[in-house]
């Protein structure tokens, strides 16, 4: 006899946040979750708040709207719907918004970052970080690379990699959809003062970032092609012989797709992906407010730059290690654990 209740779709919703103050990762690997749960027939809610035009595009296509419920309405408003899980995703959600949730018969789960969002109540935790622990025994966690939240758009172009091994290398830098601190001209001006022949691809999130990476003096073996936010960022970052990123969302795209990373830590709450992936995958340049206010950790970057330049064998290395840590496929492993969850 065939299990109808296992097929039925369920009504599930994500709460997350897209800000430019703030970046849009965790709206990122949330579209990953959703377009994965789309994919099964399940009805999805998104609700939160977005400043940014891309991260509105994002919803828009998956066919959703950014619906600002206030946290004291939240659970009544899911029950109302009788959505049957929650993903919240957001260091700033007050623990209410999961308890409350609980209270009314709904599951929820949370997305964490070490100790960034455990103060969220409730029954799933996921924490995609390499090195990352579970917290205790009395709710499920599951945690590490293997539960990696990307994107159709990731896994899709995972293949398609190529670039001739005596090319000028070419090397992405971006710095997330919004680029709050302006990683991304700090990166640039890094590389370039290497002295080593390279082609930058540079994504600019704002047009006065772009008018600064314009303005960049290059040497004669240099050059400079600068880029607005990409809706597929995958696609030029497969052509591309090395990824400078912040240690965000980007980290576990690139390592899907096998493309070597050089990783500069932003924020605080980046501190422990970037340590964890700078002790078993990428290269760490260090600290983005270091980098902007000492001469020697300037040097530094730029010296682990100019020897990534000139390995090929270590960044076919790193590419290697990347593509073995992540399969592309822990949003499924996610799902999984979720409509075991709504279906409880």
């Amino acid at each position: 006899m065939v299990d109808t209740a296992a097929h039925r779709p369920i009504p599930i919703a994500v709460r997350c946040d897209a800000h430019a103050a703030s970046g849009l990762g965790h709206l990122i690997r949330q579209t990953a979750l959703v377009e994965e749960l789309l994919h099964r027939g399940h009805q999805v809610s998104l609700f939160g708040t977005c400043d940014v035009e891309w991260g509105t595009r994002q919803a828009e296509r998956l066919g959703l709207l950014f619906e600002d419920v206030a946290d004291e309405c939240f659970a009544e408003e899911c029950r109302r719907r009788d959505i049957r899980a929650v993903m919240i995703d957001g260091y700033d959600i007050p623990a209410s918004v999961g308890e409350s949730l609980q209270e009314n018969g709904i599951g929820v789960a949370a997305m964490v970052d070490g100790e960034f969002g455990r103060h969220q109540v409730a029954d799933l935790y996921v924490d995609q970080n390499l090195g990352s622990e579970a917290g205790d025994e009395t709710h499920v966690w599951l945690v590490g690379s293997e539960y990696v939240l990307l994107r159709d758009i990731v896994f899709d172009r995972r293949e398609q990699a190529s670039r001739p091994s005596d090319a000028v290398p070419r090397v992405l830098v971006v710095f997330g959809g919004s680029d709050p601190f302006g990683g991304c001209a700090v990166a640039a001006k890094i590389l370039l003062a290497t002295g080593k022949a390279v082609e930058v691809v540079a994504i600019a999130a704002t047009e006065e970032q772009r008018k600064i990476l314009e303005q960049l003096p290059t040497l004669a073996t240099q050059s400079v092609e600068v880029r607005g936010t990409q809706d597929d960022l995958p696609a030029i970052a497969v052509h591309c012989d090395l990824a400078i990123s912040a240690a965000g969302s980007s980290v576990w795209e690139f390592a899907c797709l096998g493309v070597p990373t050089a990783l500069v830590c932003v924020t605080a709450n980046q501190r422990p992906g970037y340590e964890a992936a700078v002790a078993d995958l990428a290269a760490g340049l260090g600290e983005l407010d270091t980098l902007k206010e000492i001469p020697e950790a300037r040097q530094n970057a730029t010296a682990i730059l100019a020897e990534l330049l000139q390995q090929p064998s270590r960044r076919a290395q790193m590419a290697a290690r990347g593509r073995d840590l992540v399969d592309g496929r822990g949003r499924q492993r996610v799902a999984d654990a979720l409509q075991r969850l709504a279906r409880r």
